[in-house]
């Protein structure tokens, strides 16, 4: 049986799996909404599935009052390091992304890198009514999601709609359980949030033998 903590525990004793820029996307988002710091101070942020702290870092120098949380006791513990190395504080949390351990409306920025397509369909709408639930209203959360098109979509054992086990050897993630999303699921599985957009993002590698593909997701409550 495929253990997500232990594996991920595993992954981030390695420095490879510690990246330590913050993805432009999260940048582009966390500037576009630091003007809530102009109008509210202080503005609570949460990194759902945190690592080993990079987005979680930048919301800090951002000057928001920074959350975290993961699975992984390791990268926690490395995000931990990070932080004080920089002088930089954030309340950080073990937990699961299907069951958050924060109050309702705690949140008024949200944020989810490439987290929730790990597990089933259910597992991924639980997740997201997770991030309803602790949205203040008109808080905005940003949703990295795998798309269709992505290269380890179909790559295993078919579980369920567009739901595979991994068989790939080439990256870390042998034997996960991952969902994708096709473009009209959605604003389906975001139907509770107010305002939904969505872009696509597409990298190549191997001389174009492959393609990362992921959905950009904004909503807000």
């Amino acid at each position: 049986m495929f253990d997500s903590s232990s594996h991920w525990d595993q992954l981030h004793e390695k420095p490879r799996f510690r990246p330590i820029y913050p993805n432009d996307h999260v940048v582009r988002f966390l500037m576009t909404n630091r003007e809530l710091l102009e109008k509210h101070h202080p503005v609570q942020f949460l990194d759902i599935g945190l690592g080993a702290g990079r987005h979680t870092k930048l919301a800090a120098e951002l000057e928001f009052e920074a959350f975290g949380m993961d699975i992984s006791f390791v990268g926690l513990q490395r995000a931990r390091e990070r932080l004080l190395k920089a002088g930089l504080q954030a309340s950080l949390s073990q937990a699961s992304m299907l069951a958050l351990p924060y109050m309702d409306c705690s949140f008024a920025i949200v944020l989810s890198y490439g987290v929730f397509y790990y597990g089933t369909a259910n597992e991924m709408k639980q997740a997201l009514a997770e991030v309803h639930r602790i949205l203040i209203p008109g808080g905005k959360a940003f949703v990295v999601l795998r798309t269709t098109d992505d290269y380890r979509f179909g790559k295993g054992v078919r579980l369920e709609h567009n739901t595979f086990q991994l068989s790939i050897t080439e990256t870390n993630e042998l034997h996960s359980t991952q969902h994708f999303l096709a473009a009209d699921e959605v604003p389906v599985y975001f139907a509770k949030f107010a305002q939904v957009s969505f872009e696509k993002t597409e990298t190549t590698f191997g001389n174009r033998s492959g393609t990362n593909s992921n959905w950009l997701i904004t909503v807000e409550k």
